[in-house]
């Protein structure tokens, strides 16, 4: 659960950001074509990210579903524990 937890909220925080940067940048941009190639870009890297994030998602539900201990790589080297898993 506390693994979960982190993951969603990683996961928010990544998609929160990749929906307000071309906000924000429209903000300081006059140009109307130069945001909308921002908004085009932000597009692609969002569907990118939902991939990424779907079959991460997909991937950590399948081996919990299977009764499996396991880490999330990533969250493990950002909290720096060395011991079992959470």
């Amino acid at each position: 659960m506390h693994q979960a937890r982190w993951f969603g909220g990683a996961a928010l925080a990544i998609a929160a950001a990749a929906l307000l940067w071309p906000f924000l940048l429209s903000a300081v941009v006059p140009n109307t074509t130069a945001i909308i190639a921002f908004y085009i870009l932000a597009l692609a890297i969002d569907l990118v990210l939902l991939v990424v994030w779907l079959v991460a998602a997909l991937r950590y539900s399948r081996r919990a579903a299977h009764g499996e201990w396991f880490e999330i790589p990533w969250l493990r080297r950002s909290r720096g524990r060395n011991g079992p898993p959470l």
